[in-house]
């Protein structure tokens, strides 16, 4: 499956507005943006590198919201089909492994 000419530079420009420090791994992430529902558990304490991390490694987790004011991170099974503003909020969706490997 190939992305859109507009899904690419979608994808390109969410990427490049990632938080500096980020884990180098591929996801997309929408900045003050958050999806709610589809959470399967809620990590107090964590930074932004921790919680992209953890749910990089856990398969899962297919996107995380991460709320930058209170250090919480929420690993989800699936995002939602629309995000809402937060301010606070970084959501991050990981890219399939099948859209990277065409």
């Amino acid at each position: 499956m190939l992305l859109s000419l507009r899904q690419l530079t979608l994808a390109i420009l969410v990427l490049l507005s990632s938080p500096a420090g980020a884990v180098e791994s591929l996801f997309v992430f929408s900045p003050r943006a958050d999806s709610p529902g589809n959470d399967y558990t809620r990590i107090e304490h964590f930074t932004f590198d921790e919680c992209a991390h953890s749910c990089d490694v856990d398969k899962k987790c297919n996107a995380f919201s991460y709320n930058q004011l209170n250090d919480v991170c929420f690993p989800k099974t699936a995002v939602n089909q629309w995000v809402q503003f937060y301010a606070w909020s970084i959501t991050g969706v990981k890219l399939s492994q099948g859209l990277l490997n065409e």
